[in-house]
């Protein structure tokens, strides 16, 4: 429990940029969710002191981060991501990262960067055995993940993953789908891949998470 509780401090944890040294480096992570859904484009940032262990940073003292040259729009603490921007359609972001007011970093995130992913027509799961559903778009490449779940009036249904070289489909096992009822169900594919930055801020490195959100209808039987 000791332990525990040091690990949720140290997640928690946020000190304020200003307090930094101006040569301590500071390690960026930005991601863009391109929702499919909603015909509508999430970016989210945030910033930790030295690399990706590293104490979360609020933006202070001459820091900001802007998202297609427009401030964040919502700051939260409850998770990884301290700032978020939202945009409607499928849009390219530039990330503008000012530090101390002295650098300037400039990173992006295309919607040509993603590995496009749909559910195709025609699936069927057995609430008795599950079912194999191929994915409507390029196999997996090394670092990817995909994530597939199902919905259904309310109800959810299993949550799988899939993440090896090549691969092109996810597996419901009869325990994910057993719950749902005969009909059609809503099934949800998330495809993501993380690429290295393009400027960095010295040794602290970053990434740039790439994800992409897409649902179909299939049929439980």
């Amino acid at each position: 429990i000791a332990l525990f509780s040091l690990l949720l401090l140290a997640a928690c944890a946020k000190e304020d940029s200003s307090d930094l040294a101006p040569d301590v480096p500071i390690y960026q992570d930005y991601k863009v969710l391109f929702d499919k859904l909603e015909d509508r484009t999430r970016a989210f940032a945030t910033f930790r002191r030295t690399s990706s262990l590293g104490t979360r940073l609020q933006l202070t003292g001459g820091s900001s981060i802007r998202f297609n040259g427009q401030p964040y729009e919502v700051y939260t603490e409850l998770d990884n991501y301290f700032y978020r921007w939202t945009e409607n359609g499928l849009v390219d972001v530039s990330f503008e990262y000012t530090k101390a007011a002295q650098a300037l970093f400039l990173n992006s995130i295309a919607r040509a960067d993603t590995h496009d992913i749909a559910v195709p027509n025609g699936v069927v799961l057995s609430r008795v055995n599950g079912g194999q559903v191929f994915w409507t778009g390029r196999d997996l490449e090394a670092g990817e993940v995909v994530e597939a779940w199902l919905r259904q009036s309310g109800t959810n249904g299993g949550r799988v993953s899939v993440n090896t070289t090549g691969a092109g489909s996810v597996v419901f096992a009869a325990d994910d789908v057993e719950d749902l009822s005969p009909g059609t169900a809503d099934l949800y594919f998330s495809r993501t891949r993380t690429l290295p930055l393009q400027q960095a801020d010295g040794s602290a490195g970053g990434r740039r998470v790439v994800e992409v959100e897409a649902r179909g209808t299939v049929m439980v039987q």
